[in-house]
């Protein structure tokens, strides 16, 4: 797989949903990309890869801060964490740039029901997450390319999570979040099926991800290969 196609797909998919592009806006700050959003609140997130960190934040510092300041950066070992920490900032939390060719992978169908959200279901399903995240905003919800599903259980969402398919044929997985009590049951796994079946038929080529490193191991299950390691930092 080509990192750094991946990558730009990533950045691209964190950036690049209906809400965030509503109320947002690209920073001036290349090699490094920069993207400001003002709501919920002014938040800054940069995107470096196969820069040299001292180049890399000096472009950072260029740009007039925002009230938070988030940058993740891909790297081949954990070196720039100290590289990075030198230059004043402060590391946050590691993650896995995986990805996987969703045309090859191992086609399977979810062992539990698995609903997609509808512009009516919004504000119920903010209120039932399991996580306390108002995850669902109308722009994305009534955007065709993207969609948001979750699992009940008894009437209480048990998992959740999104996917954005992006002109490229690349899609990009997000939120994807299961209910701590309610984890090793295959809530998860059914979670990722549906979102990886419903992306192969919408005629996505690879479905990409930052997973966390205990998450890691569910997306293996389903294809998904390690690219790179990426270090988030703040500001």
């Amino acid at each position: 797989m080509h990192r750094a196609a991946i990558w730009d797909a990533c950045v691209a998919g964190f950036v690049g949903t209906p809400y965030k592009q509503a109320v947002g806006t690209w920073l001036a700050c290349a090699p490094v990309h920069g993207f400001r959003v003002t709501q919920p609140h002014l938040c800054d997130d940069y995107f470096v890869a196969d820069c040299v960190p001292a180049h890399a934040m000096s472009c950072i510092r260029a740009v007039p801060p925002a009230s938070l300041c988030y940058i993740t950066v891909c790297a081949d070992d954990d070196r720039d964490i100290a590289l990075y920490q030198a230059l004043g900032a402060t590391h946050a939390y590691s993650e896995l740039l995986m990805a996987v060719d969703v045309r090859m992978r191992r086609v399977e169908h979810p062992h539990h029901a698995v609903l997609r959200a509808t512009l009516a279901e919004i504000t119920q399903w903010n209120a039932m997450d399991p996580e306390g995240e108002p995850w669902l905003s109308q722009f994305d919800v009534a955007a065709p390319q993207m969609g948001h599903y979750a699992i009940f259980c008894a009437d209480e969402m048990v998992a959740r999570g999104r996917s954005l398919r992006l002109q490229s044929g690349y899609s990009y997985v997000s939120m994807v979040y299961v209910a701590p009590a309610q984890r090793r049951r295959g809530y998860g796994s059914a979670l990722m099926q549906t979102m990886l079946n419903d992306d192969a038929a919408a005629g996505m080529h690879t479905s990409t991800l930052m997973a966390s490193y205990e998450g890691a191991a569910l997306y293996a299950t389903l294809g998904y290969e390690t690219v790179a390691q990426t270090h988030v930092f703040t500001l």
